[in-house]
């Protein structure tokens, strides 16, 4: 289709003339694409095996915990990879800014990873060995600290291993994009002024939270104290992991120490309860270490 030439077509000028505007003046069109936008040679980078290096800078993280590079969420791997006589580290990819990228900053090491949105799970990766380089593609298994920050299907640290190995073995990376879409500018409100439940605890939460509590054995999903004894259950914590105090599906609520749950993105002031310093004088009699993993 051959577009007509609009300084001589007439309907237009004709237009123009009922508007008052002269033939001969013409306005300026300027066209600004946002540098937080993905070029077209990045979104090939990204789904391709190449993958795009990154800073610390360059990433953010979401309000879900995933990781977004301009507007894109994306996945996080480390490419280069050294192996020492026999032994060969196999990275993991990243979903989500949990424990073992939060250490990776904290070392100064942010910078080895690159991002990528592929969904095959099949990765490229370089294995440098004394200084030779030898390329290839290499199926990356998912990084268990981000499944369970982000409770993906279920996904929990408490699961016995092999559980948690034979889910790591499911894990399809379509999946996570299904749940977590790939572009930011897809994601909608789930609702509107009209339809949005309020946000509160609903009449029945404290039976959904006591029967999963006694279902968990009373341990805290992240730093696994046994909370069982009748005095210290008090101090184990349902917290709804995406703020929606109506939504009491398993896979929303994280059951915390109250350690671990002060230790949650915009939950600091719990320290300011008088039983979470009683919490750390038991925690600490009973010689447990105060690490939460997450």
């Amino acid at each position: 289709m051959k577009l007509p030439n609009f300084f001589d077509f007439e309907p237009l000028n004709a237009l123009r003339s009922e508007m008052g505007i002269a033939r001969d003046v013409y306005g300026s069109l300027t066209v600004q694409v946002s540098a937080a936008r993905l070029s077209e040679i990045e979104l090939e980078k990204l789904s391709s095996a190449v993958g795009i290096d990154v800073s610390l800078d360059d990433i953010t993280v979401l309000r879900d915990g995933t990781l977004a590079y301009k507007n894109s969420r994306v996945i996080l791997y480390i490419r280069d990879v050294a192996k020492y006589g026999s032994k060969e580290f196999q990275p993991r990819f990243h979903l989500s800014n949990c424990a073992t990228l939060l250490n990776m900053k904290s070392k100064s090491k942010f910078d080895r990873y690159v991002v990528s949105t592929r969904l095959d799970g099949q990765f490229l990766l370089n294995i440098i060995t004394k200084g030779q380089k030898q390329t290839g593609m290499h199926n990356l298994a998912v990084c268990q600290n981000c499944m369970d920050q982000l409770a993906l299907d279920g996904f929990t640290m408490s699961l016995p291993h092999s559980k948690r190995q034979q889910m790591v073995q499911n894990f399809r990376l379509s999946r996570f994009f299904e749940i977590y879409p790939m572009s930011l500018h897809s994601t909608n409100p789930r609702f509107n002024a009209d339809n949005a439940p309020l946000n509160d605890y609903t009449p029945d939460f404290q039976a959904v939270s006591r029967a999963l509590k006694e279902a968990a054995g009373w341990i805290c999903d992240s730093c696994e104290f046994d909370l069982s004894h009748p005095d210290h259950r008090r101090y184990l914590h349902a917290h709804h992991r995406n703020s929606q105090k109506w939504d009491n599906s398993r896979g929303n609520i994280r059951l915390l120490c109250i350690e671990c749950h002060a230790s949650q993105p915009d939950h600091s002031h719990i320290k300011s309860d008088t039983k979470y310093q009683d919490f750390l004088s038991i925690k600490s009699a009973a010689g447990f270490p105060r690490r939460p993993r997450v």
